[in-house]
């Protein structure tokens, strides 16, 4: 009777063994749940290079000797540092939650074929990651996720919480926007210099003067908020050669002047500044905010 019960467990446990082998060897894989629980693994610190590719665009920056540049035709502009961080942050929060799919044939239903966004983020010549960002959907009123996949694998994957449209991803959205930005109790005099006319605002303690005549203050104020802090995403070719008809130039007690110059060109007026040597603007709301008549005051 013993003999007859172990020979009983014996078969018992060789067609569990079969059962098990069958299950592993005939289970389609394409319906397998497992999946990279990480895609995003990158130090931040070591990236010296970012490229984006949109379907209408390819924006490459670079670090050099320390400084982030965004290139712009063939040459190198200044990129802003806190903008290039929070993208490499934003990038750092894609977290796949689940599959989406395992088909190659479905990358064009969540936009991580050629429609989708390409970022490839590299260090020493090191590819750090490889990904494109594909359409994003909602789940609910306050559920929202994408569809990314890394570009080297078939798996379309669901990233929860992360929305591609919350990454700067064009090649403006890098630049230095900066016109001018300074601080009041520092300015000490304006400069307006034009064709056919030139005049000087001087400040004499808290007063501003025009020809030793008080000048009013709230239309000073009004010209010092429009002008105090300006950006312009406006931007127009830096490689004129124009010689400037119209100059503003601030003065500081504590630090180096400012000279915004306006040239007539076809098509408007070119806009530069000494405080963003890199740009140029055709910005006409800003002509009119910068220059301003000597009759305004």
């Amino acid at each position: 009777m013993k003999v007859m019960n172990t020979s009983k467990l014996f078969i018992f446990l060789v067609i569990i063994s079969l059962v098990f082998v069958i299950i592993k060897f005939t289970k389609n894989p394409d319906r397998s749940n497992s999946y990279d629980e990480v895609l995003v693994d990158f130090d931040s610190q070591l990236v010296d290079k970012i490229k984006i590719e949109n379907e209408n665009e390819q924006v490459i920056l670079e670090k050099i000797s320390g400084q982030w540049k965004v290139k712009v035709g063939q040459k190198q502009h200044e990129a802003v540092k806190s903008t290039v961080e929070a993208f490499l942050q934003t990038i750092q929060t894609i977290k796949p939650s689940r599959l989406a799919s395992r088909s190659v044939e479905r990358w064009a239903d969540y936009n991580v074929d050629d429609t989708g966004t390409r970022v490839i983020i590299s260090g020493d010549k090191d590819v750090f990651l490889n990904i494109i960002l594909g359409r994003f959907a909602f789940e609910g009123q306050r559920t929202y996720y994408s569809f990314v996949r890394l570009v080297d694998d078939n798996d379309t994957y669901v990233a929860d919480n992360f929305m591609k449209m919350s990454l700067v991803s064009q090649r403006d959205d890098f630049r230095n926007n900066r016109v001018a930005n300074f601080r009041n109790d520092s300015l000490t005099a304006i400069d307006f210099i034009y064709p056919d006319s030139a005049f000087s605002l001087i400040k004499k303690e808290i007063y501003w003067f025009k020809n030793n005549v008080e000048v009013d203050s709230i239309k000073f104020k009004k010209y010092h908020d429009d002008v105090q802090f300006i950006m312009s995403k406006s931007f127009a070719s830096s490689d004129s050669t124009s010689v400037p008809s119209h100059e503003v130039i601030f003065h500081f007690s504590n630090r180096s002047e400012i000279k915004i110059t306006g040239s007539l060109e076809q098509g408007g007026w070119l806009i530069r500044s000494s405080e963003n040597k890199d740009e140029a603007w055709k910005d006409p709301v800003l002509m009119e905010k910068i220059f301003i008549s000597n009759k305004y005051f």
